[in-house]
């Protein structure tokens, strides 16, 4: 959690969850190809490389904080989102 909070980037949790949800509609859905779950394998793991390098986290972690509740979350949804396209 603390790493969360000591990245201080430039995008917020939600912004790039709306990223990855669109990788997710456009690539890993119902018409999905091999190369179109190459291309979400790609993109997801550039998107957890800014994620970690770029999200903004408010608050600290001494209260409840949903901002943190949410980037953690969203991490997860990365690591989750390529265990999909790769399976």
């Amino acid at each position: 959690l603390r790493k969360l909070l000591a990245i201080k980037g430039k995008k917020t949790a939600v912004e790039l969850h709306r990223e990855l949800g669109q990788v997710m509609w456009n690539d890993v859905g119902m018409a999905r190809s091999r190369e179109s779950l190459e291309r979400a394998v790609r993109k997801i793991r550039e998107l957890r490389g800014e994620f970690w390098s770029n999200v903004n986290v408010p608050g600290t972690d001494a209260d409840l904080n949903t901002a943190l509740e949410r980037a953690n979350r969203v991490a997860d949804f990365m690591e989750f989102g390529e265990l999909l396209a790769l399976d």
